[in-house]
Formats: structure tokens, C-alpha cells, sequence
């Protein structure tokens, strides 16, 4: 196989892999067990994709954004790209449990969304 085309598969497979990261992420705030002001949860849109967005939850206080990240290296990264403190980074694990993932995403986006309340309250 030649230089190019591994580093198409490579491309490919790592771009599966996040796919299935970021349904990991939307099925674990689809539980029962989320707080009741995360109202709903989808996957981004294309628009939303390109702003580095892969997760949209719909809470009181209005969208929260997620970013899913497969490694403490590309979350780095991506927040070196990205300086946006209203989107959260969340590196999700293949193996982590859907209630792990869940307090993962409700730890960092409950921030942003304390912050929303506190400016709110102003």
C-alpha cells in the first residue's frame, strides 16, 4: 500500500472513530438520568460542524455547545485552534460507560451554564 493511500485509511478510520464518540456522547444525554435543564440534545449541524460544534444540548438557559474529543492530545489541540470558552471539550473514551460520559458532559457544560445564570442574574 502506498504513503497515500494509508494516510487516507488512517484519515477514514479516525474520522469513524469520532463519529462514533459523538454518538456515544448523544446517547448518554438521551438518559433518564440527565438533569431536568438539559431539555434536549442533538448532533450539530453542518454550520455548527464547521464552527467546531459536534453536540448541540437545548437547556434553560439556551444551546450549550460540546466538542468531542477521543484524546487528551486533541482536545489540546483543538482548544489551542479554538479559544471559545462557551464551547466545552469532553474526551470521551470507546469504553467509558454512558453514565460516565453523561457526568462528563454535565460537569463541563454545567459550568458554562452557571455562567449563563450568573450573567443572567446581573
Amino acid at each position: 500500500m502506498d504513503p497515500k493511500s494509508i494516510k487516507q485509511l488512517v484519515g477514514k478510520l479516525a474520522a469513524e472513530r469520532g463519529r462514533a464518540r459523538e454518538r456515544h456522547v448523544l446517547a448518554a444525554c438521551a438518559l433518564r438520568a440527565r438533569p431536568a435543564w438539559m431539555r434536549n440534545v442533538r448532533p450539530a449541524t453542518r454550520r455548527e460542524d464547521h464552527r467546531g460544534i459536534d453536540v448541540v444540548i437545548d437547556s434553560d438557559v439556551g444551546k450549550l455547545f460540546v466538542q468531542v474529543k477521543s484524546s487528551l492530545l486533541g482536545k489540546a489541540k483543538f482548544e489551542r485552534r479554538r479559544r471559545s470558552a462557551r464551547v466545552v471539550v469532553v474526551v470521551v473514551d470507546a469504553g467509558d460507560s454512558l453514565e460516565a460520559v453523561l457526568g462528563m458532559v454535565v460537569g463541563a457544560v454545567g459550568e458554562v451554564r452557571e455562567e449563563y445564570v450568573r450573567e443572567r442574574g446581573r
